[in-house]
């Protein structure tokens, strides 16, 4: 920024006008007859009047044109003080717009390097590629033109090779070299080996027997990978599912609610288990409640081991867990929360309050229409011919009593359908944080024929011959 020039102009006249002032004062102390005036140095009332001076003692004035010098003074230290500070913004604003330059320049370098060195890949690829396939074309080439040039002449047999082989179809037998001579008890010489001959080829109706077999029983062959042993632990396990656990009536939880637990790779090895190849594994199981804890306890029914390649191993097979299914008390493990406490706390749900509030109010209505029957009824009473006695009719309030208990007996078997019976469960939301216990060592095998996520994978693929 540059200083204002109007300032420079203003300060001419004020300072021509402090300096005419000053020698007047001077000059009027200095002067022994007051008569004598000047007449060409005083002012007139035009020029006081332009300056702003028209009325004021010369001390008056003196203090004006001091205070008006203090003003500009202070004005010009402002105007100075701000070209100083933009002329420092104006620099910091330069290094900066330099520091981007430098920074865009880098940036624009590294990319052009890297497209540089893809470029070079790409090319040097490409060459290989198509050294590749020259290679495999002269190989193609030379296995069409050549034909048998790998076989020698005539086979490579020699002249009289063929000679010992008579036309006639005879027999040579050859001696096993590690054949040894034995003793037998009639005197009898025999031979034996150190190792035992099995059979040539297995028979046509045990291999057709083998085959019906493993058709039959759609075995697989099944390669055993890994084993977790009994009583692991499997620390910071995550439900995937919620926890609801319903409370047993007579020591029977009728169809109670399923679960999952999610197990990951890096939770195994936690535990001390190491299982490079798995993927993770999902437990699955079934739960119950307990009223007077407040918490659920979980049963592991079935776990699914998925490996890295999409092969997927099930424990129990799907034979041995309709066996399962049969018997409840045939468990895998069970769960428990992060601190061993083998029963995972929830809330308490139920609806004891509005099954027993309407069986109450079915109750009453039901003796509300009781009540209706009087005993007193205008009845008709006759005599028989054999001298019995009997009645004929029924009252009215009788009769309102009836249908209203007939309308009362089939809301409470509606009723009774409609809830079962009083439902009480515990509840734990999804996500909880649980460790699963082992009561059974897990033979994790890997099924080379066996079922898959995606079975593309993996797949050798060979193109046609012509």
């Amino acid at each position: 920024m540059h200083s204002n020039g109007l300032l420079k102009w203003l300060m001419l006249p004020v300072a021509l006008l402090v300096l005419f002032v000053g020698i007047r004062i001077f000059s009027g102390h200095g002067t022994q007859a007051p008569d004598t005036v000047d007449t060409g140095s005083k002012l007139t009332p035009e020029e006081m009047k332009a300056l702003g001076i028209e009325g004021d003692t010369p001390r008056d004035t003196v203090a004006t044109l001091v205070a008006q010098v203090r003003q500009l003074r202070t004005e010009l230290q402002t105007a100075t003080a701000d070209n100083r500070t933009q002329r420092e913004e104006n620099q910091r604003l330069r290094q900066r717009e330099s520091t981007i330059d430098q920074r865009i320049n880098t940036a624009l370098e590294s990319e052009r390097a890297n497209l540089r060195r893809d470029q070079e890949q790409f090319s040097s690829e490409r060459q290989q590629t198509e050294g590749l396939l020259a290679d495999l074309q002269r190989r193609l080439d030379s296995i069409g033109s050549s034909g048998h040039a790998d076989l020698p002449v005539g086979l490579g047999l020699r002249d009289g090779d063929a000679e010992g082989f008579g036309k006639e179809a005879t027999i040579r037998w050859v001696e096993p070299d590690d054949a040894r001579q034995t003793a037998g008890r009639n005197s009898n010489t025999a031979r034996s080996f150190p190792t035992s001959f099995g059979p040539a080829q297995k028979t046509l109706d045990t291999t057709v027997e083998s085959v019906t077999r493993a058709s039959t029983t759609g075995a697989k062959p099944a390669r055993a990978v890994y084993t977790v042993p009994t009583n692991s632990t499997l620390m910071g396990s995550v439900a995937m599912t919620a926890l609801i656990g319903r409370v047993p009536i007579d020591g029977t939880v009728n169809d109670p609610y399923p679960f999952k637990v999610l197990v990951g790779p890096d939770n195994l090895t936690a535990n001390g288990i190491d299982i490079p190849d798995v993927a993770g594994a999902v437990f699955s199981g079934t739960a119950s409640g307990d009223w007077t804890l407040s918490c659920v306890r979980g049963q592991i029914r079935s776990i699914t081991f998925v490996f890295h390649d999409g092969t997927i191993r099930t424990i129990p097979q799907d034979s041995e867990r309709s066996h399962q299914q049969s018997n409840d008390q045939n468990s895998l493990g069970w769960i428990s929360d992060p601190y061993g406490i083998p029963c995972v706390s929830g809330e308490r749900r139920s609806n004891a309050q509005q099954y027993l509030g309407t069986q109450a109010l079915i109750t009453a209505a039901g003796a509300g229409a009781a009540s209706l029957m009087d005993s007193k009824s205008s009845q008709m009473s006759y005599a028989g011919a054999n001298g019995s006695i009997g009645t004929v009719g029924i009252s009215s309030n009788e009769a309102v009593g009836r249908i209203l208990a007939s309308g009362v007996r089939d809301m409470s078997d509606w009723v009774n359908k409609l809830y079962g019976q009083a439902f009480a469960a515990v509840y734990v939301k999804p996500g909880a944080q649980v460790a699963v216990h082992l009561e059974k060592p897990l033979a994790i095998d890997y099924e080379t024929e066996g079922r898959k996520v995606d079975h593309r994978t993996g797949e050798s693929h060979a193109f046609e011959l012509d």
